[in-house]
């Protein structure tokens, strides 16, 4: 977990932009949005060139938490997208470096600040993820990083399946 945090906070020290999107871009990663069907996104690297693809029908926040998804697997993962790391789903828990990317993708965009802020009298992850602009399950990895930091918040572990097709 702690890899994954340095990471994810290494990556905004370094190339952090106004959107995770300029984050990408600034980190090395082409940011493309396509048309896809039901697949959410992918990332991959050819050739020395590292593409995260987005689908364009998803709404803003879904784009989001893909592209900071993707990031993820960009970071953590460039070894493993020989042949693409492609998804129609997000969230899946059982995979590792699906769990990694997901950590890796709350960490970019929820700050713990940001967090606190949301959560100042309120006891509702549903109520705090809608302060946040972030889907429910997005915060329920972020309350697992905030655990590992020292906290102690009860949450229940995110739905494998919340983003399926």
């Amino acid at each position: 977990m702690r890899h994954i945090i340095d990471a994810a906070d290494n990556t905004l020290s370094r190339f952090g932009g106004r959107t995770v999107f300029e984050t990408a871009e600034n980190a090395g990663a082409r940011v493309w949005f396509r048309g896809l069907g039901t697949l959410k996104g992918f990332y991959i690297c050819e050739n020395g060139c590292r593409y995260i693809v987005i689908n364009e029908s998803l709404d803003g926040v879904l784009q989001a938490v893909v592209c900071a998804h993707e990031l993820g697997h960009d970071t953590l993962h460039r070894e493993l997208s020989g042949g693409g790391i492609r998804e129609s789903t997000l969230f899946l828990g059982n995979n590792r470096t699906e769990r990694e990317a997901n950590l890796f993708a709350a960490e970019i965009l929820i700050s713990d600040e940001d967090f606190f802020d949301a959560a100042t009298g309120e006891n509702s992850a549903d109520n705090i993820a809608a302060m946040l602009n972030v889907p429910v399950e997005l915060l329920q990895y972020k309350l697992e990083i905030l655990n590992f930091k020292g906290h102690k918040f009860n949450f229940t572990a995110p739905k494998n399946d919340f983003l399926k097709g």
